[in-house]
């Protein structure tokens, strides 16, 4: 039986999948307002546009993994304190019985008030009694204690029954995303076929004369700071070709399960910001984020990936500034959710800069204009125009 995702998911979907159709005209750069469009062009943005209302469900997979681990864990804790709260109730029961039992045995006993009058040694009788009403407290006690830890279990059994409910939603989401993902991929697919050989060549050609534009914007930038974050031999310049070789190191170690579901405090880049964005290369921890960013071009996007062999677009920034020793959410409407807002003319290297409504697609700000970024299925990690996609937001994370 095919999972359905939950109803509001299922309305994040078409109003995501609405906000990327209108935005569709903003991929490609308008050639001017003729009376007749390209058709190629026309072709391609009905593409790209399905390649990334994939790669928007993708993150919607990666959320819906995220709660997954998320609920896992807690259940794991849930099921220990569980064991360790029957063990205890089971202690107390076997108290409680013989406490019922000695309460039975003792129900023929004479009556204190009757022993003290017939008592011979009634100083002794007291103490002895006043002993016994002292063991009767703590009998009621014992009683009232078995009672509040017996409600405690069924509490942490319905908060267990909880968990294993939250368990079963998050893996039919996560099968109703890959689905939908699928489901357009393989709808952008079909339409490259509908296309002729020399088409398809084209717009092929397109793709790698934008990211090659992009590639030289970026290296420009660097060059005109003095940096050189993708590892070339530059006399002249800082300790950044150290960087990066060390940033491409970090991401043959990047564990995809690390850090997925932290968040980052909001503190400001240091540097100054310049109008229409900075052509620095960043300091410090920026520096490093982007330098790891750098590093990973040319590796492919893969679904839910986070490195260090494939990134989505949140794995990659996720495993960047996680390079600099920044842990951010794992998906883009989390990253989104932390650090200090930014606007475009503020824009630093190493700022995440994000796309489309409902935050569906990040990338991160690396100068010159360009982003560093992991777009979508079947196009790997690479360089992009700043104004490429509609631009939602920045943040300066670190």
């Amino acid at each position: 039986m095919t999972a359905r995702p939950r109803p509001a998911l299922r309305a994040r979907w078409a109003v995501r999948a609405a906000a990327v159709g209108c935005a569709a005209a903003l991929i490609v750069p308008l050639q001017g307002l003729t009376a007749t469009a390209d058709p190629l062009d026309d072709a391609r943005e009905r593409v790209e546009a399905l390649q990334m209302e994939a790669a928007a469900l993708d993150q919607d997979y990666a959320a819906a993994q995220e709660r997954l681990e998320q609920a896992k864990q807690r259940l794991a804790s849930k099921e220990e304190d569980l064991s360790r709260q029957q063990d205890e109730v089971e202690e107390m029961r076997d108290d409680i019985s013989r406490i019922a039992l000695a309460q039975y045995q003792g129900r023929h006993v004479v009556d204190p008030t009757t022993r003290l009058l017939l008592s011979p040694e009634s100083d002794t009788f007291l103490s002895r009694f006043a002993t016994v009403e002292k063991v009767n407290q703590n009998q009621n006690a014992a009683l009232q204690s078995f009672q509040t830890e017996q409600a405690n279990l069924e509490d942490l059994r319905r908060a267990t029954e909880a968990e294993v409910a939250e368990i079963r939603t998050s893996e039919s989401d996560m099968s109703a995303a890959r689905e939908a993902s699928q489901q357009k991929v393989a709808e952008a697919e079909a339409e490259l076929q509908r296309l002729t050989e020399e088409e398809r060549r084209r717009i092929a050609e397109q793709e790698r004369a934008e990211a090659e534009a992009a590639r030289e914007a970026a290296e420009a930038a660097a060059a005109d700071s003095g940096d050189d974050t993708d590892g070339s031999d530059d006399e002249g310049g800082d300790d950044t070709s150290t960087r990066s070789e060390r940033a491409s190191r970090d991401g043959s170690r990047d564990d995809s399960d690390d850090d997925s579901g932290s968040s980052s405090s909001g503190s400001s880049a240091s540097g100054s910001s310049s109008s229409g964005g900075s052509s620095s290369s960043g300091s410090g921890k920026a520096a490093d984020a982007v330098a790891f960013a750098k590093a990973q071009i040319g590796k492919p996007y893969s679904y839910g990936a986070t490195g260090p062999g494939s990134y989505d677009c949140s794995g990659l920034t996720g495993a960047a500034w996680r390079s600099a020793g920044v842990s951010l959410p794992r998906t883009s409407q989390g990253q989104y959710g932390v650090g200090r807002s930014v606007s475009k003319s503020e824009l630093q290297p190493g700022d995440l800069v994000f796309y489309y409504g409902g935050i569906s697609h990040v990338g991160i700000y690396v100068g010159g204009g360009q982003i560093v970024h992991a777009s979508r299925p079947g196009k790997p990690v690479g360089y992009a125009s700043l104004n490429s996609m509609p631009f939602a937001g920045a943040k300066r994370v670190g």
